[in-house]
């Protein structure tokens, strides 16, 4: 009896105390179609310093529940020079808006797709930006979901990127070590950076001149998901998702 008593308190204190996660999916245009990112996961935009960035991204809720989800924006890196990004949720949000004013309804499997707007313009200046978007729900406590945003604006913009010379990693995922290659024309300006998710550069590795492959030990950094790319005179070419285990 004294077992059964312990058992029916402990699950009433599981639903006391239970915490959902919002299980929400993202999904962003590339190439004329969606391209799924799931929560917690980043995407990266980039453009000329001289354009602007503007891009819906897609909603769906996965679970069969009811909710009303808000909108919160918080900066995780911020490009140096004068910036001005918008984001749009019931209505559309000026810089220094941090948080929506109200809430949208989601319906058990419903996606949104022109909801969530996003303009990010450098106005001609270069460099980074990365933004954190969570989206929360006022019934439960911790029910959240977000998505990384990494804007990049350069003198190229990835629609130029073939301008640097492509960079591919081998094998990719891996294990510590990996190989870089150069694909085109290298000037032996180039550097090849790996960041986090969420901005932060953590190597920069020398392209010796006349070399097209870098091989790199890796070993320092933890299992996990890393952007890389080129970066040359302050140009960036295309960034790509390195994986490393362990």
């Amino acid at each position: 009896m004294k077992k059964i008593y312990i058992l029916f308190l402990l699950l009433a204190l599981c639903a006391a105390g239970r915490v959902y996660a919002l299980d929400l999916s993202f999904a962003y245009k590339s190439g004329g179609s969606w391209q799924t990112v799931p929560s917690g996961g980043t995407v990266i935009f980039s453009c000329k310093s001289t354009y602007v960035i503007d891009e819906y991204i897609r909603i769906q809720n996965n679970t069969s529940r009811t909710f009303c989800t808000w909108l919160v924006k918080s900066y995780a890196q911020k490009m140096p020079s004068p910036f001005k990004d918008i984001f749009c949720w019931d209505h559309c949000y000026n810089q220094n808006d941090l948080k929506s004013q109200a809430c949208l309804q989601f319906i058990p499997g419903q996606i949104r797709e022109e909801d969530f707007h996003l303009n990010y313009n450098p106005y001609k200046a270069q460099g980074e930006t990365v933004i954190k978007y969570t989206f929360w729900n006022t019934n439960e406590v911790g029910d959240s979901a977000f998505i990384i945003v990494h804007y990049v604006s350069s003198l190229t913009g990835i629609e130029d990127a073939v301008k640097i010379p492509n960079l591919l990693a081998s094998p990719n995922p891996c294990s510590g070590n990996t190989v870089f290659t150069l694909e085109g024309n290298p000037t032996g300006q180039e550097k090849i950076i790996i960041s986090d998710l969420l901005g932060s550069r953590l190597l920069s590795l020398e392209i010796p001149a006349g070399e097209t492959e870098v091989r790199a030990d890796l070993s320092s950094l933890a299992a996990g998901l890393y952007i890389y790319f080129t970066e040359s005179s302050g140009v960036i070419g295309r960034a790509r998702k390195l994986v490393v285990k362990k």
